[in-house]
């Protein structure tokens, strides 16, 4: 006698719900077997563990149910090979992301505590920075606040990947003539910098490596120009002259905390030594 097994035992029996159940039916992926021709009940039978199974494990290898239905249409070792070969190639890839998220998140960590634990916010400091790139959007004709936040959707369209947006710096670009002239409440757009030994995109442009005078400071943007202000008059008491555009980058903000008091920016000015 054949052993009919309703749709929660199969479900208990896999580990899975019985909405999985239904919804594989109503897909045509997985239907049950029998049918009770009075009572219209469907039943599965044992011999369907080893079909459920198979379309479990695939799903488990990240398949998707269209591409396991095709797969059921001509099932055969061949192609059970060269789906794992497949994956193996997405897993390898998938590791190699984490890999980079994780350092990301670990550069961020360590820049947050260094900031916070090594006493340097609020003072101005010279630093050697590295071949970066950044992309770039021009801001509009609105205010400064309404403009950075659509500008930040724009980053994140570009991105695709709101992990991106948070463990690639971002901020906003002053151009040397507002610098140099003292219009700091002036901004050219918003940028998001990479570093070029990761960065395979094709919408960046170079950003300048070197020299640059820094100041981190605890804010939001209201505060921008009076560090700028701060941070420029060091700049020419200590003999540079300012070489490029300025970039405020953002290190912590709401994205991470309620308080504005734990907000940190910084001012990044490249410069070079006065002849």
């Amino acid at each position: 006698m054949t052993v009919k097994i309703t749709i929660g035992e199969m479900a208990k029996l896999h580990g899975i719900s019985t909405q999985t159940l239904r919804y594989y039916d109503r897909i045509d992926l997985f239907k049950p077997s029998y049918t009770n021709s009075e009572t219209g009940y469907r039943y599965y039978g044992v011999e369907q563990f080893a079909h459920l199974e198979s379309i479990l494990f695939l799903k488990g290898m990240g398949m998707s149910l269209q591409d396991i239905k095709e797969y059921f249409k001509n099932r055969e070792l061949s192609s059970m090979l060269k789906l794992m070969q497949e994956r193996v190639i997405r897993i390898d890839n998938e590791i190699t992301n984490l890999e980079l998220k994780r350092e990301k998140m670990l550069v961020l960590f360590a820049t947050v505590n260094n900031y916070l634990n090594k006493n340097i916010l609020g003072k101005c400091r010279l630093q050697q920075m590295p071949e970066r790139s950044i992309l770039f959007f021009h801001f509009g004709e609105g205010d400064m606040f309404t403009e950075h936040e659509f500008g930040i959707k724009k980053l994140e369209n570009a991105v695709e990947n709101v992990d991106e947006l948070y463990l690639n710096p971002f901020g906003t670009v002053i151009g040397r003539e507002q610098l140099e002239s003292g219009n700091y409440d002036v901004f050219k757009g918003i940028a998001m910098v990479f570093d070029s030994r990761y960065n395979e995109r094709q919408d960046t442009q170079p950003l300048q490596k070197g020299n640059y005078a820094t100041l981190a400071f605890i804010g939001t943007y209201k505060d921008i120009s009076r560090y700028c202000s701060e941070l420029v008059g060091w700049i020419y008491q200590n003999g540079y002259d300012i070489s490029g555009d300025g970039i405020v980058l953002v290190i912590t903000d709401k994205a991470y905390s309620d308080y504005e008091y734990e907000y940190i920016s910084e001012i990044q000015i490249p410069i070079k030594k006065r002849k």
